[in-house]
Formats: C-alpha cells, sequence, structure tokens
C-alpha cells in the first residue's frame, strides 16, 4: 500500500510581509479579476488571511538583501543568512501575496504585518503551485446561498455582507433572495435537476408554496424548467410595473394602500423587474383616479364616464362633435408652404435621380410637416354650447398618463332632423340632419346608430347575447379549443401553412382575416432606393429565385372563399405543405450582416447549416461593392483572399481601375477560371 507523504519541511511561521515576493515557480501568470481580487481583499480585511502561503527560502537573494550576481558558489563568498534578514518567495498564494500588499498600501495593516506561511523545500516547487490552484472545489452556488441567509439571521446588513466580502449589495440581495427558494428547489438545483437561471426564475416570488406547486406541475408535465417559463407561470395574474395601468397609479400609492409587489432581482437592466400582484387592488385605485377626474369634468360637460379600458366598441355609440378648428401662426403657414414647395419638388424627381440622401430629407419633411399638424390640430377648442351637449370618457393613455376623450354625444341628445327643411341640404352636406347655420357644430352620428354600421352588434342581437357575455364566451370557447389545438400537431401546421402562405403570397388579398395572432410579413429583397433599379438583379441572381412561384403548391388559393381555401390545403400531400411551409419562412427572413453589432446568433448559425458559397451565389461588381470601399480596405482584401503578390502588384493602381480588376478577378475565380 502506498504512503501518503508531505513535503519535507512544511513548516509554518510568521514571515512579516515586506520579506515575502512571488516565486517564478508560481504558475498563476493571468492577472486576476479586478471584481474577484476585490472580493478577495474584503474578506481577508474582514475574516484575516484564512490559508496560509506556502513559500521557500529565497536564495536569489544574499544576506545583504542583494540579488547574487550568477556566479558559481564557489566563486563568491556567502555568509549564513540570519533568520531576520531571510527573504521567501511564493510559491502558492500569489493572489493572496498581492491583496495584503495591496491593504498595507491602504494602511489596512503594516507593511511588516506577520503572515502566517508554510515553508518547503519540496524539489518540483512548479508542481507544489499548481496542485495548490488546480485540486481544489469551488463552493457550489447552492451552499453559499444557504451560508449567506444564515448570517442575515444571525444578524448580519446587507452592507455589512457586501463589505466584508467585497460584493456589491445587489450580488448580496441576489443572493438572499435565492435564499427564500423553497429547499426543495435548492436540493433538485444540487442534483442538477434545474441549472442557476432556472432558481433565479423561481426566486422572483417569495411564496414557498407558489414555488412548489409550479415546480410539481412541471415535473408532471415532463417538462425542463427555464428561467422564462418559471417567469411566465408566476406573473399570469400579476400587472408589470411599465403598464399603462401600474405607471398610472404609481408604485408609492400602490404600495401605501397595502399593495404587495414581487421583484425580479436578476431582471435584465431593459426589464423593469417588478410586478404588482393585487391586480384587484390596482384596479381599484386607477378607477379611483379616474372617477376624481371625471367628477372635476362633469363640472364643465354634460357627462364624464370613468373607464380603465376603451376600445372601438366603447366609443362607436357615441356621436363625435368636431370641434372648432384651430389655425396655424403666421410663421407656421410660412413653414407649411416651403415645406409642401420642397415636397413637390422631389416628388417630382425621376426615379435615377433619387437616393439615400433626398430620402431622408423627404423622412425629415414628413415628421415636420406631421409636427405643425399636431400643434394645430391641439388649438382646436370646442364651443360654449358643446359642453351642455355632449360628454367625455376619462381613461389611460398608453404611457400611464390620463387621456380625455372630448366631445362625444349619447344617442338620446343627438340633434333631432328637421323634416321641414326639405331640401335644405343633402346628407353629406348636413350630416346631423338639423338645420345646418355658420354657427352650429358639426356632429359626427353613432358608428352604430344604424343596423347596416355594425355587423357585429347585429350578429349578436339575432342570437339573443349581449356584449359582455358574447366576450366572456368567447374566451371561454378559445381556451378549449387552444387545450385541444397544442395535442395536435397536424392541425396546428395546417394552420401555420394556411396563414404563412396567404400572408406572404397573397397579403394584399386577406388583411385582417386571420385565424392566429402572429405578425408575419414578407422582407423586402432589395433597399427601398433601388425598387426601380434595373441593374440590381444582375447584382443579385437570387432575388429572380425568390420571386419564382413556379411549381408551388398554390392552386387551392383560387378557391372562392376560406372554408374551400382551407379544405383544399389540408388535401395537399405532406411533402407538398412542408415544401410551401419552407418557401413561405425563407421569404420572411430579416437581413443582417454578420459583423453587425445586432446580428442575430441564430441567423449565422443558419447560415453555417446551409453551408452556402457566397463567392458563387453573388456577383460583387465593381459598382456594387468594390468602387464603394476605401483602397487601402481593398487591397487588404485582396492581400487576404488572392495572396500578397497579387495586391503587391496592383498597390499603384487607381482605386477604379483597382476596382475593375478585383471585379474581373473574383469573376473569374467564381467560375473556376
Amino acid at each position: 500500500m502506498n504512503q501518503i507523504t508531505a513535503p519535507p519541511e512544511l513548516l509554518v511561521r510568521d514571515i512579516p510581509l515586506d520579506r515575502l515576493a512571488l516565486a517564478p515557480e508560481n504558475v498563476r501568470k493571468t492577472p486576476p479579476d479586478r471584481a474577484a481580487q476585490a472580493e478577495l481583499e474584503a474578506s481577508i480585511r474582514a475574516h484575516g488571511l484564512l490559508e496560509n502561503l506556502v513559500v521557500r527560502i529565497d536564495e536569489s537573494v544574499d544576506s545583504g538583501g542583494s540579488k547574487a550576481s550568477g556566479k558559481s558558489s564557489s566563486s563568491r563568498k556567502t555568509k549564513t543568512a540570519k533568520p531576520e534578514d531571510e527573504k521567501y518567495a511564493v510559491v502558492a498564494g500569489g493572489r493572496r501575496l498581492l491583496a495584503l500588499a495591496a491593504l498595507a498600501k491602504a494602511g489596512v495593516i503594516a507593511s511588516d504585518h506577520p503572515v502566517p506561511c508554510r515553508v518547503t523545500q519540496h524539489g518540483n516547487l512548479e508542481e507544489l503551485s499548481l496542485a495548490e490552484n488546480v485540486v481544489r472545489i469551488p463552493m457550489h452556488p447552492a451552499d453559499q446561498v444557504v451560508s449567506f441567509a444564515r448570517l442575515v439571521r444571525e444578524g448580519a446588513t446587507v452592507a455589512s455582507i457586501a463589505a466584508r466580502f467585497g460584493v456589491s449589495e445587489r450580488i448580496v440581495e441576489q443572493r438572499l433572495r435565492l435564499g427564500n427558494v423553497a429547499p426543495e428547489l435548492l436540493d433538485a438545483y444540487r442534483a442538477g435537476e434545474m441549472d442557476l437561471e432556472a432558481l433565479k426564475g423561481f426566486s422572483m416570488t417569495t411564496d414557498q408554496d407558489r414555488q412548489r406547486k409550479i415546480w410539481k406541475q412541471m415535473a408532471a408535465e415532463s417538462c425542463r424548467p427555464t428561467a422564462w417559463n418559471i417567469r411566465r407561470m408566476l406573473t399570469e395574474e400579476r400587472v408589470s410595473s411599465d403598464s399603462s395601468l401600474a405607471r398610472f397609479v404609481g408604485v408609492d400609492e400602490y404600495v401605501a394602500a397595502g399593495g404587495p409587489v414581487m421583484q425580479d432581482l436578476f431582471a435584465e437592466e431593459d426589464e423593469s423587474g417588478e410586478w404588482f400582484e393585487d391586480s384587484v387592488l390596482l384596479r381599484d385605485l386607477a378607477m379611483k383616479k379616474l372617477t376624481a377626474a371625471a367628477d372635476e369634468l362633469s363640472t364643465r360637460w354634460k357627462w364624464a364616464l370613468p373607464l380603465l379600458e376603451v376600445n372601438w366598441t366603447s366609443i362607436y355609440e357615441y356621436g363625435q362633435i368636431e370641434p372648432q378648428p384651430g389655425k396655424p401662426t403666421a410663421r407656421e403657414e410660412s413653414d407649411l408652404e416651403r415645406i409642401n414647395a420642397r415636397m413637390d419638388e422631389l416628388s417630382a424627381l425621376p426615379d435615377e435621380e433619387w437616393n439615400e440622401k433626398l430620402e431622408k430629407e423627404a423622412g425629415k419633411l414628413e415628421d415636420r410637416l406631421e409636427g405643425i399638424r399636431e400643434k394645430v390640430a391641439k388649438r382646436a377648442k370646442f364651443r360654449r354650447e358643446d359642453f351642455s351637449r355632449g360628454g367625455c370618457i376619462v381613461t389611460i393613455e398608453r404611457d400611464g398618463g390620463l387621456k380625455i376623450i372630448q366631445g362625444l354625444v349619447k344617442i338620446e341628445d343627438m340633434p333631432v332632423p328637421d323634416s321641414s327643411s326639405g331640401s335644405a341640404g343633402t346628407e353629406d352636406d348636413n350630416p346631423t340632419g338639423s338645420p345646418k347655420s355658420d354657427g352650429e357644430p358639426k356632429i359626427i352620428p353613432p358608428a352604430g346608430s344604424g343596423k347596416s354600421s355594425s355587423p357585429e352588434a347585429q350578429a349578436r342581437e339575432e342570437a339573443g347575447i349581449g356584449i359582455g357575455l358574447a366576450d366572456d364566451l368567447r374566451v371561454i370557447r378559445n381556451a378549449i379549443v387552444k387545450a385541444h389545438l397544442a395535442e395536435d400537431f397536424e392541425a396546428t401546421f395546417d394552420l401555420m401553412v394556411f396563414q404563412l402562405a396567404r400572408a406572404v403570397f397573397f397579403s394584399n388579398h386577406y388583411a385582417g382575416r386571420d385565424v392566429l395572432d402572429i405578425s408575419i410579413r414578407e422582407t423586402l429583397d432589395r433597399p427601398t432606393v433601388r425598387m426601380n433599379d434595373d441593374h440590381f438583379a444582375d447584382w443579385s441572381p437570387a432575388e429572380a429565385t425568390i420571386n419564382d412561384w413556379t411549381g408551388l403548391p398554390l392552386q387551392w388559393m383560387e378557391k372562392e372563399d376560406d372554408g374551400a381555401r382551407f379544405a383544399a390545403l389540408r388535401e395537399l400531400p405532406r411533402e407538398k405543405k412542408e415544401e410551401l411551409f419552407a418557401a413561405a419562412v425563407a421569404r420572411t427572413l430579416k437581413g443582417q450582416l454578420s459583423f453587425e453589432y445586432f446580428a442575430r446568433p441564430q441567423f449565422e448559425a443558419t447560415v453555417a447549416r446551409l453551408d452556402i458559397d457566397f463567392a458563387k451565389e453573388m456577383r460583387p461588381t465593381a459598382d456594387l461593392l468594390w468602387s464603394r470601399l476605401r483602397k487601402d480596405h481593398l487591397l487588404a482584401i485582396a492581400a487576404g483572399t488572392l495572396g500578397g503578390k497579387w495586391a503587391q502588384d496592383r498597390s499603384k493602381y487607381r482605386k477604379a481601375d483597382l476596382a475593375m480588376a478585383m471585379e474581373k478577378t473574383f469573376e473569374a475565380c467564381a467560375d473556376g477560371v
């Protein structure tokens, strides 16, 4: 049996800090991470040196403290160094030595602070340093979380823990939040049944019963827990703090009313990470604010109605008073005249003169024009008699502000048409049907005042179902269908192919008639400014392939209605559906260049998967590419692809000649010449 032996003379001594230096045998050559080093310094400051340094006597320093000349020991006189003069080289513990030196420099400890060291004369000191650094197991994060939580229970504050361990208070708060996760979930994390990101997801709530419920639900569904799915399930009945409703009420008012807030300490910087848990309380507080605003407005208008949510069906039953329009100022009129004149000039330009600079100018002119229109529109005013006839709805803007929809007229308050007026005016001349006069406001009739204006309302009326009941039944029925559809891939695939193909190949014919709430749009195959460029197709030969629908199974689109079309699609063979699916999906791909800052990695992974030879697929002509690059860039590309000699031989070329040479050479390479 082998015996375990310790290195010779592995003695522990207290050695003054100023007599220690890093040994060349120390295997750590990479500078330590600053944050990690700060943590180590804080730990030593708070807890002292928990692990001894391993050192050897520095034989390169003589008894006088100077470096040896390098001559053999027989050719120079040496003296036995006194213990108080000996220098030591740190074989293992370089980071601890740096931390101690930093503390000494900061005045926390003395420069000759005694440091406990294990002195060794081990033969292979580099191996000893390697063993000290490699043969160690870092503490499992779950154990660290539990230990941090225990410190807090024993009375430590977040600030004191952060100071003692050299980390930010936010990091301490995050680790403490992980300590609130149910013990069963921590055990699952230790066992590798979930990763750290999933554990962070569970930590959003301190309700351990809810954590366990979701964990059991995922286990029953044999679903690998992901942070995204966990957060989604935890926040299903909560309201995000960046929602319009939460912004309108405000976190301070909500908390003051006793509302609990759930915080995700691991949220990204662009995420709110804050959720209002009591949605009923939040809606009550919002309604109180809206009611107070409506009460104030009712002192001016005939009525004011507070509503948390407003859509078209909320206002279609009201008439609308058109206020007296605002008027532009003299300066605005001058600006409008100048902008319109310039836009007329731009629209008259031939297509070949249109470029990116002019397009940018046209966009700025449009923005300026819209800005003036908005200012003028805000100057519109209601007449005194309008307030006595109409009212307003008070609701919430998307950004969380107060929104007031003014000048609404109930059906019973609409003016009655005067039958004695005869042919005083047509319906277009006087849409209210009331006598026309210069001082009388124009009132747009309610959109729901005629049966033909709301087919949905007619259908509900014939079925004997009110709008509220219809909303409830629609959602309940849809949930049932979703539950069954989720278990039938073929049914979902048919729906997806149908909507994809229709959106991509026939987008102009069926807008707004989709079953799935998925936005699908074919991306452009050329820049906007190149739409009428006859040469662009030569530069992009794949464009012709994309626009060639020959052979695609699209005959089902010729049927008379959606029912017949969908039935015909379902009859297609599976391989035809897959062909149509791939063709439609491909036409929705968003373009990018691999070096762009926001390049999507899944795009580049797909490019690699397809194994595309771009050199053969495109023609990098002088006009398209080479003449638009700097000459030094051209030469660098040439050197890297065509060889240094090729680039050197043409380094004196004018840029235009070099661009043409690049075009011809790459074309020859593509043709295999």
